[in-house]
């Protein structure tokens, strides 16, 4: 299959207008019809849907898609793999890492990184666990630091180290310290919690006994409004303790025993070649990380 007429697909399903990705791609639009009619006779099958509202993926056309997708990001490895064997450690790498992690471990990782590394340069978004791992799977990303197990098997994880779901709130003075809090007594206790969009809301769903249910006067997609409102003395949260790392001016009591887990981890394809730097990203963020939780 010839990989420019894959090029010429791939574009043509993202702008879903032949004029558009004929402009993008810097050719004829003649030219790139004839490509793709090309692509649709060598396999046998229509991709496209021509309709008054632009070129729509048909059912072959969106299975093609994600194969081609994932022959251009090993294609791109490749060329990689080759510049890495002849000029050394440079280029972009693209790393992603869930919002709670961002100011707790992330700073120390490209810290130590750019001073071992200062060819490589890095490309760091924040995102979502669910979101970084499709970005990861469509070749956006090439690391990501979220959570183990990955809900994806085509992803490996290393896990970097473990933290305990924790009761957040304001401190009171006077108010004696407690060793932790049973995840019963919280049943009738007004609370303010993340969405189950988030992977520590689901956790902390999963580990609810049979017929028990929350009290949640209040649900956020933001961590730092979570936090901001337990701390001014409004609705108590539950959250990751390693995300909290060096807050002092909240309570932060562990939600058991049985504790409730959750692991932090770096996540990659496991279809994808691995650069040298993402190799040595890899080893820097254990490292990082694991002097982190030791402290």
């Amino acid at each position: 299959m010839d990989p420019r007429r894959l090029t010429y697909f791939l574009a043509v399903a993202a702008h879903s207008r032949m004029a558009k990705a004929a402009e993008v791609l810097g050719v004829a639009q003649p030219t790139l019809s004839q490509q793709i009619r090309a692509l649709e006779h060598d396999l046998g099958t229509v991709l496209f849907d021509r309709t008054s509202h632009g070129m729509q993926l048909t059912e072959t056309g969106r299975a093609l898609r994600e194969h081609a997708q994932r022959l251009m990001v090993q294609t791109e490895a490749a060329r990689t793999a080759i510049a890495e064997l002849e000029g050394g450690m440079t280029g972009v790498l693209r790393v992603g890492i869930i919002h709670t992690y961002s100011t707790a471990f992330l700073p120390g990782i490209i810290a130590s990184f750019s001073q071992k590394y200062p060819g490589v340069r890095l490309n760091v978004e924040v995102g979502s666990a669910v979101g970084l791992e499709q970005r990861i799977l469509a070749g956006h990303l090439d690391l990501a630091i979220a959570f183990d197990p990955p809900q994806n098997p085509d992803l490996g994880a290393d896990r970097l180290f473990e933290e305990r779901l924790v009761l957040l709130s304001a401190k009171s003075p006077g108010e004696e310290a407690q060793a932790c809090v049973s995840l019963a007594s919280l049943a009738d206790r007004p609370l303010a919690l993340l969405t189950p969009n988030y992977a520590t809301r689901r956790i902390l769903d999963a580990s609810l006994p049979a017929g028990m249910k929350l009290n949640i006067s209040v649900e956020m997609d933001s961590v730092e409004a979570l936090i901001e409102l337990a701390k001014s003395g409004g609705l108590p949260t539950i959250l990751a303790d390693r995300s909290l790392t060096g807050r002092t001016d909240l309570v932060m009591v562990p939600i058991g025993p049985p504790w409730i887990r959750r692991c932090g981890a770096i996540l990659w394809d496991t279809h994808r070649y691995q650069t040298a730097a993402a190799r040595a990203f890899m080893d820097i963020a254990r490292l990082t990380t694991r002097r982190a939780v030791a402290t």
